[in-house]
């Protein structure tokens, strides 16, 4: 009886120690504080866009109201009553501003700062160690004028007949039924920095001289966006075929007395811009008339200064943001 009683105790103490084994001691309290990985965009950041959405990203998962509350901006567009927060998930904080941001209005930097002060808290309630500030830089709008490629620019002829070498360029028809287009180019990676938002862009011609009467018999010059590439020979005849590239209506010139010719060009450079990859970063033109010839017997028919004239090439004119 007495060794069934220490059986009997002996299992109560075993069952006693496995039931405290299985409970464990308490976790120690989270002490740790949590830091800032890094933010999007990154301190110091240039060419920031206006609608740029900011992000912070913390090594654990943190307390949504007490982090929101840390956030701070003096800058008109990111104080804290004109963006809005959200969490992707428990370590990313997303800062949206509720308007767009605004570009400097020239060449000098504006700058941006927001700052995640130290009251940002994980679920435990530990602070940052430290402040993170985080200044960017947006857009500054800038301005350059380019000067038609010389070695592609020119004029062709529906015979097949190329000419890039001349001081001049012409677009009509001469007297046996032939007719020309007259082709421009122009090198956007000649922009220092490279644009990413046209804001103006004006095409500037000058005329050479005038034959016959091309405005009475051919109607109106036309300035089409299209692309021919880095080379007007390898295309030939089928340059005088290319479709326009944009869907805004061409320049369009119903007197070609004048001497100087101006034609507003940003919808064109911008979708240049969009496509630099595809297009090799060039902007190109074509010049003709809205008859392609009258079969008169006679030249109808203007010439411009090409860019092989040093003096009076034809000009694109820029106005743009750029980082």
């Amino acid at each position: 009886m007495a060794h069934r009683l220490m059986l009997v105790m002996v299992a109560a103490a075993w069952l006693m120690l496995a039931l405290g084994g299985c409970g464990g001691a308490p976790p120690p309290p989270d002490e740790t504080p949590p830091t800032v990985l890094f933010t999007e965009p990154a301190d110091g950041a240039r060419g920031v866009l206006k609608d740029v959405v900011l992000k912070v990203h913390f090594s654990e998962p943190m307390d949504p109201s007490c982090t929101e509350d840390a956030y701070g901006s003096y800058d008109a567009g990111l104080q804290p009553g004109e963006v809005t927060f959200s969490w992707p998930d428990a370590q990313t904080l997303v800062i949206t501003p509720n308007d767009p941001l605004a570009y400097s209005d020239d060449a000098n930097d504006k700058v941006y700062t927001f700052t995640i002060h130290k009251t940002a808290c994980d679920l435990a309630g530990n602070p940052l160690p430290a402040q993170t500030v985080v200044r960017f830089y947006v857009l500054r709008k800038l301005q350059g004028t380019l000067t038609s490629e010389a070695a592609i620019d020119g004029y062709v002829f529906n015979t097949g007949r190329v000419d890039t070498a001349g001081r001049d360029l012409g677009a009509g028809d001469g007297p046996n039924g032939e007719y020309a287009h007259a082709f421009l180019s122009f090198d956007l990676s000649q922009l220092n920095p490279d644009p990413v938002e046209i804001v103006t862009s004006q095409l500037s011609l000058t005329k050479e001289l005038v034959m016959g009467h091309p405005s009475q018999n051919l109607g109106d010059l036309l300035v089409e966006h299209v692309y021919f590439g880095p080379s007007l020979s390898r295309l030939g005849a089928r340059a005088l075929e290319l479709a326009p590239l944009t869907p805004d209506p061409p320049c369009a010139f119903t007197d070609v007395s004048r001497s100087l010719f101006l034609c507003w060009k940003a919808v064109a450079v911008q979708d240049d811009v969009d496509h630099w990859l595809e297009r090799n970063g060039r902007s190109q033109f074509r010049l003709r008339f809205a008859i392609h010839t009258d079969g008169n017997g006679s030249e109808d028919s203007v010439m411009f200064y090409s860019g092989d004239d040093a003096s009076r090439p034809p000009t694109l004119e820029v106005v743009y943001y750029g980082p």
